[in-house]
């Protein structure tokens, strides 16, 4: 019997519905909601077709800033860094190029 090794990127284990990880999941369930929450209050005020477009594009830019990752952060995460400021972080200097000597 032949044996194949399988690098653990290719395996998957935390996907809940398709493709799509918990997270991802939770963020498109909420612009469904928010899509049928417009639907409800858009009904008798304008059109069908016009209702529908903004309910589909509603969903459509929930699902993209939750499934789409930059630098492997989804859209929402990144947003909420970059609008937090600059991650200052304290210098030290440690290792080979170190002047200090340790005892």
């Amino acid at each position: 019997m032949i044996k194949v090794r399988v690098t653990k990127n290719i395996i998957r284990k935390n996907e809940v519905a398709f493709g799509l990880n918990l997270s991802q999941a939770i963020v498109a369930a909420i612009g469904v909601i928010i899509g049928l929450l417009e639907g409800a209050l858009l009904d008798g005020h304008v059109s069908t077709d016009t209702k529908m477009t903004i309910i589909f594009f509603t969903i459509a830019i929930f699902i993209f800033c939750g499934v789409i990752q930059i630098n492997g952060m989804s859209v929402i995460t990144l947003l909420g860094k970059s609008l937090k400021g600059v991650d200052k972080r304290p210098f030290d200097r440690k290792g080979v190029y170190n002047d200090k000597k340790e005892k």
